[in-house]
Order: structure tokens, then sequence, then C-alpha cells
């Protein structure tokens, strides 16, 4: 019986993970065929935008609070949070994770759009970095959530009216995830990304 529990819980899991993969990476190519439609006077305002940007970069002004790098980071993770100890995170996971890829994506491929190649290199220092850190914490956080929120349709579930257990130290170790990189955002991309953006003064 222990046996079956845990093949039981690595299996739902892998089709968690398999199911917010999918709908992150559905997002991420909405994302960049998004930033790819831009044309014409979106365009050129795109390119005014990340120019003065990289400018201010440049020049070392673009410093912001931690505290506000913390919140933009925790706010999706607290939100798979609060979804996967409900069963709407059956359905609000999977969206969430289609939003997160878009945005990332979008994001990403506007440098690209707007410098080329080139454009990659700030973007690859702004967004790619801290995703090596808040990737995991998401996914870890969202694949226990959705399974935890499958679960609570069980009927036993339903009665018992109580998460995993093992939901929330997995919700704690991905807490270090996103607080590891909220402290880079704040620490290491500054000093990155203004020696990136010289190139572009």
């Amino acid at each position: 019986m222990r046996t079956r529990t845990e093949w039981d819980l690595l299996s739902g899991q892998t089709v968690a993970l398999i199911i917010l993969g999918g709908c992150f990476l559905a997002g991420g190519a909405a994302g960049a065929l998004f930033a790819g439609l831009a044309d014409g006077e979106g365009a050129q305002m795109l390119y005014q935008y990340l120019t003065d940007y990289l400018a201010l970069a440049a020049e070392g002004e673009l410093e912001r609070p931690f505290w506000q790098l913390l919140w933009e980071q925790l706010r999706y993770f607290l939100a798979a949070v609060l979804l996967g100890v409900s069963a709407v995170g059956i359905i609000g996971l999977p969206i969430l994770f289609g939003v997160r890829g878009f945005l990332f994506a979008f994001s990403s491929s506007c440098f690209f759009r707007t410098f080329g190649g080139a454009g990659m290199v700030p973007a690859l220092i702004l967004f790619g970095l801290p995703a090596l850190l808040w990737t995991p914490g998401l996914f870890l956080a969202g694949s226990a959530g959705l399974s935890n929120a499958w679960g609570m349709l069980h009927p036993a579930s339903r009665r018992e009216g109580h998460t995993a257990p093992a939901y929330w130290p997995r919700i704690a170790l991905c807490a270090l995830f996103f607080l590891s990189c909220s402290i880079t955002e704040y620490v290491i991309i500054p000093v990155l990304l203004q020696a990136a953006a010289q190139a572009f003064a």
C-alpha cells in the first residue's frame, strides 16, 4: 500500500508538470508571436521605450526597492499557493502558468524584436537569469498545488478537508527560490545590466 501511494503521488506530480509545462509553453509561444506583430508606430514606440530604458540602465538609474522586486516575484507564487489549496486550482493554475509564460516570452521577445540578436544579452540578464530561480519554484509549487487541488475532488479528501501532508513543506522550499530570485534581482542584475546596456548607449 505504501509503494502504491508513493507511485500515485509521483504519477500525479508528473501529470501536473506536463499540464502546467504545456500551458507555460503555449503562453510563451503566444507571447513571442504577439511581440513579433508589433509594426509601424507600435514598433517605433517599443524601440523608443527600450532605448530609453537601456540608457537609464547604463547610467545606473534603474535601482528599485527590494520590497518591490520581492512582491513582483511573490505575487505569482502566492497565487499558485492560494489556487493549490482549492479545487478552483484545477482551472486556475493552468491559466496562471499560461499567463506567466506569455509575459516571460513577450518581454524577452521585445528585446529581440527591437535590437535583433544583440538584444538577447540584456533580455537574458533581465529575464533569463531570474528565471533560473523562479521557474523551479513556480513549477514545484504549481505541480504540488495542481495535484492537491485534484485530490480535493476525491470524496475522501472533501470529507477530511485538508491538504496533502507534503504540500506545505514543498511550498516552504519554493519560497526560498523566490526569495533568492529577488535578492539576485536586487544585487546582481543591476550590475550586469548596466555593463550590458553601455553597449547600446
